[in-house]
């Protein structure tokens, strides 16, 4: 049942992430991606193994869950949020979208819980809102600079 509901999650955060304006290339799209992943697998990994604070289950089927959620639902909710950021809107426009996202991140978080693939054992929703707030902005910064280094180079050229 729980790979049922987060592959159908996954699927709606795919289509809704098709469906918003970017203004990213396809480049930094992709890097943003894998720097997310990355980042996204080491935390979740140190949150559960090393510091067994909010440790998953260890069912074949939902650990398979867990990884659609940390493949694709928590990466293209934080790029969502990253373009946001960078788009054209009024600033209050951006930071409330981001915002938004970043409840939807923990809304995710209490999924998990309700489905029993996670429990939160020295962990809470504010420790989740702040951790996924900083690290949509961490990957902003990372955006903002990687989108800095194509301008460098073009300027030079």
């Amino acid at each position: 049942m729980s790979l049922a509901v987060l592959s159908l999650m996954a699927w709606f955060v795919m289509i809704v992430f098709a469906f918003i304006p970017k203004r990213l290339t396809l480049t930094e799209l992709v890097f943003l991606y894998f720097v997310i992943v990355v980042l996204t697998i080491s935390l979740f990994t140190t949150l559960d193994v090393n510091l067994n604070w909010a440790p998953l289950t260890r069912k074949i089927d939902g650990a398979f869950a867990m990884y659609i959620c940390r493949f694709i639902v928590i990466p293209f909710l934080v790029l969502m949020a990253v373009c946001a950021l960078l788009s054209h809107l009024k600033a209050k426009w951006r930071v409330a979208l981001s915002a938004i996202i970043v409840m939807v991140l923990c809304g995710a978080d209490q999924v998990y819980l309700l489905l029993g693939l996670m429990e939160f054992a020295r962990w809470n929703v504010g420790y989740s809102l702040l951790m996924y707030g900083l690290f949509v902005l961490s990957v902003w910064w990372i955006a903002r600079w990687f989108i800095g280094l194509d301008k460098e180079v073009s300027g030079k050229s």
